[in-house]
């Protein structure tokens, strides 16, 4: 969790993802002791909407929604797929870029970006797939690309045999949130809060 201002960028993380629920309200609270701010000096609460864990898009969606319905405040929501490529920019040196979060086992989410005039530009939107078509959507890709991902170890053979390289992000964090949301805000796009839901993409099946 971040916030973000004129003297930079404070932000608390929580590595206890299995106590979100009772947490997350503490760690705001952590955050904007921390950065020396109060609610009420926030201009706009930034916050992921996915694609991601069902849970913990619906705890944190519930709690951002919570307080902007509580204060007043504006929220605005960013892909996390764009957060994570946009991120990424530094850290990679091909000209494609594909972001990817894990879904179920052995499934995940994707998408490609290309680096054009110091730009990123989506090129395939994001798609919820397993391994082997990644695999094969890696290896249909004409220019060099490389994964980008929190947990990658099980994709690393993957990359290997389509020939894409492999980025650890450990450099995406709430933060990464900011400028995305900042340009939202700023160009007035900020949907009503009724209309805000997850970004969950997949398909649920029901259990047998």
């Amino acid at each position: 969790m971040a916030v973000g201002g004129p003297g930079g960028v404070v932000e608390e993380t929580l590595w206890e993802w299995q106590r979100t629920a009772e947490s997350i309200v503490p760690l705001v609270d952590k955050v904007l002791v921390s950065a020396e701010t109060a609610l009420n000096d926030i201009d706009f609460l930034a916050l992921s909407s996915g694609p991601g864990s069902f849970t913990a898009l619906r705890i944190g969606m519930a709690t951002a929604k919570g307080i902007a319905y509580g204060t007043g405040i504006p929220l605005v929501t960013v892909s996390t797929m764009e957060a994570l490529a946009v991120s990424a920019r530094e850290h990679v040196d091909t000209p494609c870029l594909v972001p990817v979060i894990p879904a179920r086992k052995g499934e995940f989410y994707y998408a490609l970006y290309v680096a054009k005039n110091e730009k990123l530009e989506v090129v395939e939107k994001t798609t919820y797939a397993p391994v082997d078509r990644l695999k094969k959507f890696l290896r249909s890709q004409r220019e060099p690309c490389t994964l980008v991902g929190r947990e990658i170890v099980s994709l690393e053979e993957v990359c290997r045999a389509a020939g894409a390289g492999a980025v650890k992000a450990d450099f995406f964090t709430a933060s990464a949130l900011i400028p995305l949301a900042e340009k939202k805000y700023a160009a007035g796009e900020v949907p009503p809060l009724e209309i805000v839901t997850p970004d969950y993409l997949q398909k649920f099946r029901p259990k047998r």
